[in-house]
């Protein structure tokens, strides 16, 4: 089957993995897999609220989630990306309040409205060092997850030490679960939850305006 895909969740992460996920003509979250680090940003077809027309077919791994599928054909542009005001109507209209809405019933992939307390930088027990987002959704709720934006990741490569300047405010969050790992049972499926993609309310750029679409 042939679909028309908006990615609302481009992703890279250190060792050179990428990861798409977006919105399909039935408003529909769909993971296309297998996705390289080279058909991700401004001169691959994967690109932040940029169409792309991709032939796809059912995952036929053991451990899919509800939105993966199999690509059967490479994606291609499908028009220009969004405007301004195309991509605020879309992310107000897609958006959740709260984390639990967005991973309601068996999903792994949604979008969420969030107050970003900062972005920044911080070590890990094993010394690497990962980009992270402390946020809070409209139930209160306080979450402080790795964010793996692939503009973030390339304008902000590690290590990086604290907070990026001016990455507080409210914004929209695409949030994703990895497939399951078992080292986080319970409360996400033994998933581990990301920020797959940092939106400003007009849907353009990142929160503090450092990475472009």
């Amino acid at each position: 089957m042939t679909d028309t895909l908006v990615p609302l969740a481009v992703t890279l992460d250190a060792d050179g993995g990428a990861c798409v996920a977006g919105l399909d003509a039935d408003g529909r979250w769909i993971r296309p897999e297998p996705v390289t680090a080279g058909e991700v940003g401004p001169d691959g077809p994967y690109a932040f609220f940029r169409p792309v027309r991709i032939g796809l077919g059912p995952s036929t791994e053991a451990d899919a989630r509800p939105e993966d599928r199999t690509v059967l054909e490479a994606p291609r542009p499908a028009g220009q990306a969004l405007d301004a005001a195309a991509r605020e109507r879309l992310l107000n209209e897609t958006a959740d309040a709260t984390v639990a809405e967005a991973f309601a019933g068996e999903r792994s992939a949604g979008l969420v409205l969030a107050t970003v307390r900062r972005i920044y930088g911080r070590r890990s027990t094993g010394g690497r060092s990962f980009l992270r987002v402390e946020f809070t959704d409209a139930s209160g709720a306080e979450y402080d997850w790795i964010v793996r934006d692939w503009r973030l990741v390339r304008r902000f490569p590690a290590p990086v030490e604290g907070p990026l300047p001016g990455s507080a405010g409210p914004c929209f969050l695409s949030i994703g679960l990895t497939k399951p790992n078992g080292r986080f049972p319970g409360r996400f499926r033994g998933c581990h939850p990301l920020v797959v993609g940092v939106h400003s309310e007009r849907g353009d750029v990142s929160v503090f305006g450092a990475a472009r679409p």
